[in-house]
């Protein structure tokens, strides 16, 4: 069994459905995460939806979604608008947009996000949508987990954990000691134990979707750009 972790999706639908391909995705055995930011800023946010209800309904309990801030800016909206002038500056006009464009309303996207955990934890490695102090999880805030940019900053020294969030060039370490290493991408690495391994690489703004895979103590990166399909 491999897990295959990415995030930032931002309504990059054919990014995803090639990415996945790359990964080698196995639905039957496979594990997915996706650490969260499914909408807002791209054009295809209900294809996305529709990917991601899909996989879900497939893979079951090994197809999780940590929530990220924009899905918290989704629900928000549903339920009572409060912050939709931030939400329509932040792309949520673009996720209404394609839903509209398909004749749906976004309430339809309601229960699959309803239902996602803050962070996502195993023996092995943390998963988050942003950002983490402590990998002590009752330490970290809500705000720390869906916002915090600070643990791309150096200094954390935790067990590992994975998260996206901040755009980088590339998929970048961040060491516990202070120090950070770019990652390459198609390269089988040992997984480390501690620190912090930034995996969004801005595909909405013409970077790429990186996927981290993991299978046993290696992992490897791929990327999937707009101008691979």
């Amino acid at each position: 069994m491999k897990t295959i972790i990415t995030s930032d999706i931002h309504g990059c639908s054919l990014e995803l459905r090639g990415l996945l391909r790359k990964c080698e995705l196995n639905k039957e055995e496979d594990r997915l995460l996706i650490l969260g930011d499914l909408f807002d800023r791209g054009l295809h946010s209900y294809e996305v939806f529709r990917q991601v209800e899909k996989l879900k309904a497939e893979m079951g309990e090994r197809m999780i979604i940590v929530r990220g801030n924009h899905d918290q800016f989704f629900l928000e909206n549903l339920k009572h608008q409060v912050s939709m002038a931030l939400w329509a500056y932040n792309g949520g006009l673009k996720t209404l947009q394609s839903f509209e464009n398909h004749g749906q309303k976004p309430d339809i996207a309601r229960e699959l996000l309803e239902n996602t955990p803050l962070f996502f934890e195993d023996e092995q490695f943390i998963a988050v949508h942003a950002g983490l102090v402590s990998d002590r999880m009752e330490d970290n805030t809500p705000e720390i987990l869906l916002w915090d940019r600070t643990v791309t900053e150096g200094g954390y020294k935790g067990k590992i954990a994975i998260g996206g969030h901040t755009p980088m060039r590339q998929p970048v370490f961040f060491m516990p000691d202070g120090n950070h290493l770019v990652l390459p991408y198609d390269a089988r690495m040992s997984f480390p134990d501690r620190g912090f391994i930034c995996i969004d690489t801005g595909c909405v703004f013409g970077g790429a979707l990186t996927g981290l895979v993991i299978e046993g103590d290696r992992f490897w990166l791929k990327e999937m750009r707009k101008k691979d399909y």
